[in-house]
């Protein structure tokens, strides 16, 4: 089950179904064609800080 968490400013952002497939497809996409990230991924977490 994919489970998407947007935090903004330590506030939860709600996303629909559609909103967590979008942006995982994303990360995922951009993750796979980055040197040294493994092929069997189960868990990405990032953080950025402004």
């Amino acid at each position: 089950m994919l489970k998407v968490i947007l935090e903004v400013n330590e506030k939860k952002i709600p996303l629909k179904d559609f909103m967590q497939e979008m942006l995982t497809n994303i990360i995922i996409g951009y993750l796979n064609s980055t040197k040294g990230v493994p092929d069997n991924i189960k868990d990405i977490k990032i953080n950025i800080n402004l």
